[in-house]
C-alpha cells in the first residue's frame, strides 16, 4: 500500500495544477465567446442605428455604465469576500446584495431621469431613457452579481456562462429588432435592449437560485464604508474609458459622436486579449510579491514585451483591416478608417499600462494605481474638452492616445522608482 501511494503521489500532486489549467481554459473560452458577441453586436448596432443613433446611445450608456458602478456599493466584491470566508453564508450575502442594488439603484435612476434631459443625451426621449436606465442600473447589476457568486464559489464554467449570457441576449435582440420590417427607431431599440437585459438577469439569477438556493433578504451591518470604496474605484475605472463620449456629443453632435464612439469601441474589443493575459498572470504576480516584491517587479518587466507585442499585433490588425469597415458598417462610416489609424497604437499603450498597473497592485501600491486612474480621467476630460473645438473628433482621439501613453509611462516610473 505504501509503495502504491508513493507511485501515485506525483500524479495526485498534479491534480490541482490540472484543475487550475482547466479553469483557465474555461475562462479563456468565455473571453472568446464574449469577443464574438461584442463584435456581432457592434456590427449590427452600427448598421441598424447609424452614426447618429449609435452616437446618442453610446453616449448614454457611457454615463449609465460609470454611474452603475456605484449601484450596490461594491456588493459583488463584498459578496466574494464574505462567501470566500464562509460558504454557508452565500444566501445571506446574495439577499443583502440584492437589497443594496435596489436601495441604491432606484434613487440613482430617478436622479439621472431628472438630470439627463437637460443634456444632449436627453434627446433620446423619456421612455427610452427609462428603459436604458433600468437595463443598466438595475438588471445589469443583478447579472454582474450573479457572476460574482460563481467567482466566490470557484465555479469557472458557470462564471464563464454569466459573462456571455447578457451579451448574447442583447445580440439576439438587436438582430431580431433590426431585421423586422421598417427602420429601427431609438424607442424600439431601447425597448428590445431592456427586454434582453431583463431576460439575461432572470436567466442568471435563476441559475444561481438553482445551484445555491433562494436568497435570504437580511441586512449585514458594517459594510457600507468599504462598499463605497469599491464602488468609487469601479466608477473611476469605467469613467476613464467612456465619459469622454458625452463631451463629444455635446460639442460635435450625434453623428460625430457615433464615429468617435465606434472607433473606441473597436479599439476596446482589441483590448480583450490583453485583459485575458492580465487575468491569467495576475495571481502569479501576487504570489511572487508575497515572497519578494523585487521578484514581482522583475516578472512585470519580463512581461512588458509580451503585452506590448500583443498590443502591436492588434495595432497592425487595425491598420490593415480598417479600410474594410465602411463595407461592413455602411457608407455612413467612411470617415472611420482614418480615425482608427490615428489611434491604432492605443492597444500597445494600454498593454504597457495594464502590466505596470497590475505590478503596482501586487506590490501593495493600490492607492498609487488608483491615483493614476484619477489623473488619467482628469487629463482626458481636460484635453478632449480643449481639443474638440480646435481639431474636432480627430483632435479628441489624439488627446486620448497621448493621455494613455503618458499614464503608462508614469505607472512604470512608479513601479521602477524603488526597484
Amino acid at each position: 500500500m505504501a509503495g502504491l501511494r508513493a507511485r501515485l503521489a506525483p500524479l495526485l500532486a498534479m491534480l490541482p495544477e490540472k484543475a487550475l489549467a482547466f479553469d483557465i481554459g474555461i475562462l479563456f473560452s468565455g473571453f472568446g465567446l464574449q469577443l464574438l458577441t461584442q463584435i456581432g453586436w457592434l456590427i449590427l448596432a452600427l448598421r441598424f442605428l447609424g452614426p447618429d443613433g449609435y452616437g446618442l446611445f453610446a453616449s448614454l450608456t457611457a454615463v449609465t455604465v460609470s454611474v452603475a458602478a456605484f449601484v450596490g456599493l461594491g456588493a459583488d466584491q463584498l459578496l466574494i469576500r464574505g462567501v470566500a470566508a464562509d460558504r454557508a453564508a452565500l444566501p445571506r450575502w446574495l439577499g443583502f446584495s440584492l437589497l443594496l442594488i435596489l436601495a441604491t439603484g432606484l434613487p440613482m435612476l430617478l436622479l439621472l431621469e431628472a438630470g439627463l434631459p437637460f443634456l444632449e443625451i436627453g434627446r433620446i426621449g423619456f421612455v427610452p431613457l427609462v428603459a436604458v436606465l433600468v437595463a443598466d442600473l438595475l438588471l445589469g447589476r443583478v447579472a454582474t452579481l450573479c457572476t460574482a457568486v460563481y467567482v466566490a464559489t470557484g465555479q469557472a464554467a458557470r462564471q464563464s456562462s454569466m459573462t456571455v449570457i447578457t451579451g448574447a441576449a442583447r445580440l439576439l435582440a438587436i438582430a431580431i429588432a433590426g431585421l423586422l420590417p421598417g427602420a429601427l427607431s431609438m424607442a424600439e431599440w431601447t425597448a428590445w435592449y431592456a427586454g434582453a437585459s431583463l431576460a439575461g438577469a432572470v436567466v442568471c439569477l435563476g441559475m444561481v437560485i438553482r445551484d445555491h438556493g433562494w436568497p435570504r433578504f437580511v441586512w449585514i451591518p458594517g459594510q457600507l464604508s468599504e462598499g463605497m470604496a469599491f464602488g468609487a474605484e469601479a466608477a473611476l475605472q469605467a469613467s476613464v474609458g467612456d465619459l469622454d463620449k458625452p463631451i463629444v456629443l455635446e460639442f460635435a453632435g450625434a453623428t460625430q459622436a457615433g464615429l468617435y464612439a465606434a472607433a473606441f469601441r473597436i479599439i476596446g474589443i482589441s483590448y480583450l486579449p490583453i485583459r485575458a493575459l492580465g487575468y491569467a498572470l495576475y495571481g502569479r504576480l501576487f504570489r511572487l510579491a508575497a515572497e519578494d516584491r523585487r521578484a514581482a517587479v522583475a516578472y512585470g518587466v519580463k512581461l512588458l514585451p509580451v503585452g506590448a507585442g500583443i498590443g502591436l499585433v492588434a495595432a497592425l490588425g487595425v491598420l490593415v483591416g480598417s479600410g474594410l469597415l465602411p463595407f461592413i458598417f455602411g457608407d455612413a462610416y467612411e470617415e472611420l478608417p482614418a480615425l482608427l489609424r490615428l489611434i491604432c497604437l492605443l492597444p500597445a499603450a494600454f498593454a504597457i499600462y495594464i502590466v505596470g498597473a497590475d505590478v503596482l497592485s501586487a506590490i501593495g501600491r493600490q492607492t498609487q494605481r488608483l491615483a493614476m486612474v484619477g489623473v488619467s480621467l482628469a487629463a482626458t476630460f481636460g484635453l478632449v474638452w480643449v481639443a474638440l473645438p480646435i481639431a474636432g473628433i480627430e483632435g479628441a482621439a489624439i488627446a486620448r492616445l497621448l493621455v494613455t501613453i503618458a499614464t503608462a509611462a508614469l505607472v512604470w516610473a512608479l513601479v521602477l522608482r524603488r526597484r
